[in-house]
C-alpha cells in the first residue's frame, strides 16, 4: 500500500472510531451542556492531549512492554474502568438541572479543570485503548518514516478538533440546552449507567 493510501485510510478509519458514540462523546456532550462551549472546547484539548500520548505509545513501541509484562496493562485497565464507573456514579448522583439558563450558565467549570476531565476520559476510553492498541498499531510500526509518523499524528489531531468542537458547539446550543434544563436529571442518569457500563466493560473483558 502507497503512503497516500495508507494515509487515506488511516483518516477514514480514525474519523470513523472517533465519531462513533462512547465514553468521550458522553463525557464533552455533558460538559457541553451544563457548562457551555468553553469548557466542552477546553475538555477537547484535554482528549487532543490523550491521543497524542496514545500516539507516542504507539509510535515509541512501547505496547510491546504491555506483552513483556501483561500484568502492568492489566493494571492500568482496572485503574481506567474505575475512573469510568466513578464518573458514572457521579452523573447518577447528579441533582436536578437548573430551571432557568441562567442558572445555568452560572455553573462554571475552569478551562484547567475542564481540560483534565477530557484528558484521563481519553485516557480510560475503552474506544481509544482497543483503537491505538491494535488498528492504529496496522498502519504505522516503530521505524516507519518521520514525516508518515507526523501526518499520521496530524490526522488524529484533525480528526478529534474537528469532531469534539462540533460536538461541543452542537450541545452548547441554547435549544439543546433548554431540552436539557426540562430532561437534564433524567438525561444525567443515562449518561451515568453508559459511563458505569464502559468502566465495567473494560475492567470485566479479556485482553
Amino acid at each position: 500500500m502507497s503512503p497516500v493510501s495508507l494515509l487515506l485510510s488511516l483518516f477514514a478509519v480514525d474519523f470513523l472510531c472517533c465519531a462513533t458514540p462512547g465514553p468521550a462523546f458522553v463525557g464533552i456532550s455533558q460538559i457541553a451542556v451544563r457548562y457551555g462551549a468553553r469548557s466542552a472546547v477546553a475538555a477537547t484539548g484535554g482528549l487532543l492531549v490523550a491521543a497524542w500520548i496514545y500516539c507516542a505509545v504507539v509510535l515509541s513501541g512501547l505496547t510491546i512492554l504491555f506483552q513483556i509484562v501483561p500484568w502492568l496493562y492489566l493494571v492500568l485497565k482496572i485503574a481506567g474502568g474505575a475512573y469510568l464507573v466513578w464518573i458514572g456514579i457521579q452523573f447518577l448522583r447528579a441533582g436536578k438541572a437548573p430551571e432557568t439558563e441562567e442558572a445555568s450558565r452560572a455553573e462554571t467549570l475552569p478551562a484547567l479543570a475542564s481540560a483534565r476531565k477530557g484528558m484521563l476520559i481519553g485516557l480510560t476510553n475503552p474506544k481509544a485503548m482497543v483503537y491505538f492498541g491494535s488498528i492504529f498499531t496496522l498502519f504505522l510500526k516503530p521505524g516507519s518514516p518521520l514525516w508518515l509518523d507526523a501526518a499520521a499524528v496530524g490526522i488524529v489531531t484533525f480528526d478529534v478538533v474537528v469532531w469534539y468542537c462540533f460536538v461541543s458547539l452542537l450541545f452548547s446550543r441554547k435549544p439543546v440546552r433548554r431540552a436539557y434544563q426540562r430532561m437534564g436529571h433524567w438525561i444525567e442518569r443515562a449518561a451515568g449507567a453508559v459511563m458505569v457500563g464502559f468502566g465495567l466493560k473494560l475492567v470485566l473483558t479479556r485482553g
